[in-house]
């Protein structure tokens, strides 16, 4: 088994931490992932000799991802897409730009049961985009808190955008890997709180956002491994946690090999979730529990407001302090 470090997905940040688990789950059960104590970086353990390897493995991923779908494997008929302007839509039930925002009480009687029409993995899939067990200001079925919708964005365009982009540039692939490159207009769907440019730093004198469409697709696929669940109201997601009224996600970095049901069941584990708040006192997690595991390091994110947007936000990182054993 080899070990290749990928130096450019980063476990320190929330991007390259959550495009970290999609290369996981897009590869496979004969790959393990640990991260280097001292870089941070991800490493892949498996049979690729190096990460031309890797990136050619994601690239047939892509090509062979239907030409018309949004997600590999499922074809063009989910994530349902947005109709056509001129289509009749029924109000009641769903919103008019999206198809899979339906209103709670829909949720069961409407969209699970389009859903469940096209397949086993649909449905698996719709489990973890959002749930009935919570709702956002509109009464809808909420989203996972990793999905932030701005504008005309749809579920359908939160997967299709950044693999349009890798499909006609499969050089994304590599970069996502070995050394990320922004492309200008792009939005890396709000995972990334350095997509936010001002106009002065940009070389046009132009405000615009700035993401990386390569670990923008692999954090995409990494929604099947954090499962999503509500109270009744407020939703919440594997790594998210209520904390001091923030709502923040908490991840581990780790040094042994773990394969994807390892990983699984560390990201669930209950020593991540943080102590309880205090007032004056850093959002922090115990030491005790962490170095059995394996984890050598907590890091953290919540989503920052944008200026002027009405999306939930862009995924900054927070710090996580340690309390003492």
């Amino acid at each position: 088994m080899n070990t290749v470090e990928l130096s450019a997905l980063d476990g320190r940040d929330p991007l390259g931490f959550l495009a970290t688990l999609g290369l996981l789950r897009v590869l496979g059960d004969k790959v393990r992932l640990s991260f280097s104590d001292t870089t941070g970086c991800a490493q892949i353990h498996s049979a690729f000799q190096n990460t031309d390897d890797i990136a050619c493995a994601l690239r047939d991923i892509v090509e062979a991802t239907d030409e018309d779908a949004a997600l590999p494997t499922l074809g063009p008929k989910f994530p349902l897409r947005p109709a056509p302007p001129s289509r009749a839509r029924d109000a009641e039930k769903t919103d008019e730009s999206d198809p899979m925002r339906v209103l709670r009480p829909a949720y069961g009687e409407y969209l699970y049961d389009r859903v469940e029409a096209l397949g086993s993995e649909a449905v698996m899939w719709l489990s973890f985009l959002m749930t009935d067990l919570a709702v956002d200001p509109a009464g809808r079925a909420a989203l996972t808190p990793y999905m932030a919708p701005a504008g005309k964005q749809a579920v359908w365009t939160f997967f299709r955008k950044s693999l349009e982009v890798v499909r006609a540039e499969p050089s994304r692939l590599t970069e996502a890997l070995t050394g990320w490159r922004r492309v200008d207009g792009f939005t890396g769907e709000y995972l990334d709180h350095r997509v936010l440019r001002s106009a002065a730093d940009h070389p046009s004198g132009k405000s615009m956002p700035a993401g990386v469409p390569g670990a923008t697709w692999l954090a995409t696929q990494a929604l099947p491994l954090l499962r999503v669940t509500g109270d009744g109201r407020n939703v919440s997601a594997t790594l998210w946690h209520r904390h001091n009224r923030r709502t923040v996600m908490i991840w581990p970095v780790w040094k042994p090999a773990l394969d994807i049901h390892a990983v699984q069941a560390l990201l669930d584990h209950p020593t991540l979730r943080p102590s309880p708040a205090r007032q004056g006192r850093p959002i922090a997690v115990e030491r005790e529990g962490l170095l059995p595991l394996g984890v050598f390091d907590v890091y953290g994110a919540e989503r920052q407001p944008i200026e002027g947007g009405k999306s939930a936000g862009v995924l900054a990182p927070v710090h996580i302090a340690h309390r003492p054993d």
